[in-house]
């Protein structure tokens, strides 16, 4: 009796301890759960929340004005479609283009909303929106030698040519046949590789046709520099976004959808930028 007493009193400890310990495992896996949920990275469904918008700073898309004020095609257009669907906007400076998708994904930024020509392998990391902006890249030089520029094969003559680094001129250059890796000069910037021209540094540039418009020629702070297109085909702007984010992205979608059949697209197009022959600027 003593014996079978025992037993039984070592069984209920053992019983505990089961008990003990699956109860430590269900709060364990809650805490992970909760934990998780906390951090969750997305855009959530509820008015109010400020969406943290990555941009890097170059005319005519997001830019300071003289007086200070911080416009743009693509700084109006974020506003006021953050502003219809209810949500508060930051503009967050990205200090390199070419981490924009880890900035992206890691949290830092919600969308990536700069000029953003769309490419295949962006569309595997993250989504992208419908195209909103066509674009096409372009050379830029000094103006008396952008005569000896007309074709993709002209660019192997450069010296240097200054791109954007993780930029589609920086892909696009790279992959023209017969290019030393060596000519091609990533830079911070598309300001920059135009600053790489206007200061001898570089001989031609490549950057987006939007920019060159607006920055280049009379009226602008590089006189001396004209544009050329030498046969890069045409792409389109699109805003990025995380994966996680397609609830999201699909009201995003049917706002750029409202606002090209409105002519919003259109009027703020012509707000910031005009067709005039080639070389001349909007300004």
């Amino acid at each position: 009796m003593r014996c079978r007493g025992k037993a039984a009193k070592k069984e209920k400890t053992e019983m505990k301890k089961l008990v003990a310990l699956v109860c430590s495992l269900v709060l364990l896996v809650s805490g992970m759960a909760l934990f998780a949920g906390c951090n969750e990275i997305g855009i959530p469904d509820e008015e109010g929340y400020t969406i943290k918008i990555g941009y890097t700073e170059y005319e005519p898309m997001n830019y300071y004005d003289d007086d200070g004020k911080f416009v743009g095609f693509d700084t109006e257009f974020a506003i006021k479609l953050c502003t219809d669907l209810g949500y508060k906007y930051e503009f967050v400076l990205l200090n390199n283009w070419a981490t924009k998708v880890v900035d992206l994904n890691g949290g830092t930024i919600d969308l990536i909303w700069n000029g953003m020509t769309i490419t295949p392998d962006l569309q595997e990391s993250i989504l992208i929106s419908t195209p909103y902006l066509t674009n096409q890249q372009v050379l830029i030089a000094k103006s008396d030698v952008l005569s000896q520029y007309s074709t993709l094969e002209d660019l192997l003559n450069a010296t240097v040519i200054a791109v954007e680094t993780g930029s589609a001129a920086e892909t696009l250059v790279k992959a023209i046949e017969g290019m030393p890796e060596s000519k091609v000069r990533p830079v911070q910037s598309q300001a920059r590789a135009l600053m790489e021209v206007g200061s001898n540094q570089a001989d031609v540039a490549v950057i987006d046709y939007t920019m060159a418009i607006s920055m280049t020629g009379e009226g602008t702070n590089y006189t001396d520099v004209g544009w050329k297109d030498v046969g890069f085909e045409e792409e389109q702007y699109g805003i990025g976004a995380r994966k996680s984010d397609a609830a999201f992205m699909e009201k995003l979608n049917a706002k750029i959808a409202e606002y090209q059949e409105s002519g919003y697209l259109t009027e703020l197009y012509n707000k910031y930028f005009v067709t005039e022959e080639e070389g001349t600027t909007n300004s």
